[in-house]
């Protein structure tokens, strides 16, 4: 039924396609490999598909049957790839997207150093399907309805429509990886590596026998992000960044660099308030992220939606009069990410940000007067000792992702070609890219980044995506905040500053919990239009252009429209969950 109706959906969208993946020329094996069975010791023969041959002249270097395993299957080890991965003349496509597109070259992403060593290394000819970032979601329809997709389509499981399980389990678009156990045990060993993450473990292994997709995985459990104030600004006010404990204090720092030091609007917002996953007014105990119907959260077993309570409208309160003093860039509703505004962080403009990395923070410091920098400011609570709830909620998924498609003539190539992302030399390569390109050693055996990369005008963290890993879309093993540059000395001080509100994590919604199909269902025909009327409405209070005077009229719209049917989805989720 799905795939019918997604063929109507071609002929209304076909005008507007992009880039199609195409056909292949390739060279399909027809014989299975052996793949570990009960036992570690014994290897038994798979009932996976298309499994390449094992014979000694093949061409393929693939992981099965070489790795120690449990009963099921699962890698017990590491895998170390011999290589090249095949020495055969087949190619693939892979969707994905560049936030650098400027600075791609005319015959596109695969003329660049690091592609071309990825396939030096591999053996492995990859053909790179470059959508800009804010192309994708309509593309993807396309290819989707068109049933064109690339053998591997990044962030497959945020672009489809509805639940993404039923795209792999029912509509067949992709394969489950867990049927290809054999041929990925970096990511099987590196999903598992921390039994205590119960999160993601279950976010990978969506069921027992079920994985859905690649996610890019931190290879250390740390804060994705934070906020940050001007260091010299701090000490002009006679202020450490761990003085600014409470909003009252960050109130009183955005005023005293606003009339003290003329900073005209010393801070701003995202377009969404806040990023997801980049929390830094949950003092209110809620998510300001005003992203859909993703921000729910659990207090004392009831399931809550942020953006609709009591507490929503205190916080909305204190940024309207925050925006309405001057405080606040009045350009914020433009700033989806730190790239729209980060000159305002050299210039002078700005005295304070949030939702930033602190690697793309730090290399903002060499723009600050000499022996200052950017200095990490813990998230504000209300009130000096409150213990936060939520915020610092860590697994290991970062923002990567990728889905091998079921059409995929070498799904076993395909899944060994990005499972060599999540080995040792994999790692290493997709962590920091070619020597002599975008790093070096220097004199005392540290490595460091090259001055071709550290000046790049797109700034070094923005232009590594193209040089290495592209960790905000792709999958792989992101190797967190090791690059020693000048300018990045500080990032570990940043994640211990960060660390020192108490926190315990008490009100978050597990990131573990699956839906069932009708669940998704349900999300799916009300998540829209809450979802919407929340974008709409909800921001509006920031600059007055909607009064508080309406907040209780807003929310019961919200209600008329769907709410109480998506709290009902989430608690009855979370309740089996807990039980």
């Amino acid at each position: 039924m799905k795939r019918t109706l997604c063929l109507i959906l071609a002929m209304l969208l076909v005008v507007s396609m992009f880039a199609a993946c195409g056909p292949k020329e390739t060279t399909t094996p027809d014989a299975p490999v052996t793949t570990p069975g009960a036992s570690t010791e014994t290897p038994e023969t798979p009932d996976t598909p298309d499994a390449p041959p094992a014979e000694e002249d093949s061409p393929y270097n693939l992981a099965a049957g070489k790795f120690k395993a449990d009963e099921k299957g699962l890698a017990l080890e590491k895998y170390e790839y011999e290589l090249p991965l095949t020495t055969t003349d087949e190619v693939f496509t892979m969707w994905t997207t560049s936030f650098t597109p400027d600075y791609l070259p005319e015959g596109g992403y695969q003329e660049m150093e690091f592609p071309r060593a990825v396939y030096e290394k591999t053996g492995v000819n990859m053909e790179y399907v470059m959508v800009t970032s804010d192309k994708r979601q309509e593309n993807f329809s396309v290819l989707l309805a068109a049933d064109d997709l690339c053998d591997i389509m990044v962030g497959a499981n945020s672009f489809y429509p509805g639940n993404f399980k039923l795209g792999v389990t029912e509509d067949e678009y992709f394969v489950n990886l867990y049927d290809y156990r054999q041929y990925i045990p970096n990511y099987i060993y590196e999903a598992l590596r921390y039994p205590e993450d119960i999160d993601t473990i279950k976010k990978i292994f969506n069921e027992d026998e079920l994985i859905l997709c690649f996610y890019e995985l931190k290879e250390v459990l740390e804060l994705n992000s934070g906020a940050f104030a001007r260091g010299d600004w701090l000490e002009a006010m006679g202020k450490k960044n761990t003085d600014i404990k409470t909003f009252d204090d960050l109130h009183d720092m955005l005023t005293f660099f606003k009339t003290e030091l003329g900073c005209e609007t010393p801070m701003t917002i995202m377009s969404t308030i806040e990023l997801p996953g980049a929390y830094e007014f949950v003092g209110y105990d809620t998510y300001a992220a005003c992203s859909g119907i993703s921000t729910h959260y659990v207090t004392d077993g009831k399931v809550y939606l942020s953006n609709t309570r009591d507490n929503d409208r205190q916080l909305m309160t204190m940024i309207n009069q925050w925006y309405s003093e001057g405080l606040i860039d009045p350009n914020w509703s433009g700033y989806a990410s730190l790239q729209d505004y980060d000159a305002k962080l050299d210039t002078g403009e700005m005295g304070y940000t949030s939702c930033v990395r602190p690697t793309a923070m730090a290399s903002h410091n060499i723009y600050l007067p000499e022996g200052y920098g950017w200095e990490a400011i813990p998230k504000p609570v209300l009130t000096e000792g409150q213990t936060l709830h939520m915020g610092f909620n860590i697994d290991r998924i970062y923002w990567g992702s990728a889905a091998v498609a079921a059409s995929c003539e070498n799904i076993p190539l395909v899944c060994s070609w990005l499972d060599y992302r999540y080995s040792e030399g994999g790692k290493e390569l997709y962590a920091y890219g070619i020597e002599g390109v975008s790093w070096y050693w220097d004199e005392n055996g540290d490595r460091r980044i090259t001055d071709y990369i550290l000046e790049h005008p797109a700034y070094w963290s923005m232009i590594m995506l193209s040089y290495a890993l592209n960790s905000i879309a792709e999958p792989g093993l992101y190797v967190n905040y090791n690059w020693l540059i000048p300018a990045n000395a500080v990032a570990q001080k940043y994640l211990e500053d960060w660390d020192t509100v108490p926190h315990d994590n008490a009100y978050v919604y597990p990131t573990g919990i699956t839906f069932s199909n009708e669940q998704s269902e349900t999300l799916a025909t009300y998540g829209s239009d809450v979802g919407t009327y929340i974008s709409e409405n909800y921001m509006a209070f920031i600059d007055g252009s909607k009064s508080l005077t309406e907040w209780d009229s807003y929310v019961a719209e919200l209600y008329n429209i769907g709410l109480n049917e998506i709290l009902a989805v989430y608690q009855e989720a979370y309740d089996a969950y807990v039980a």
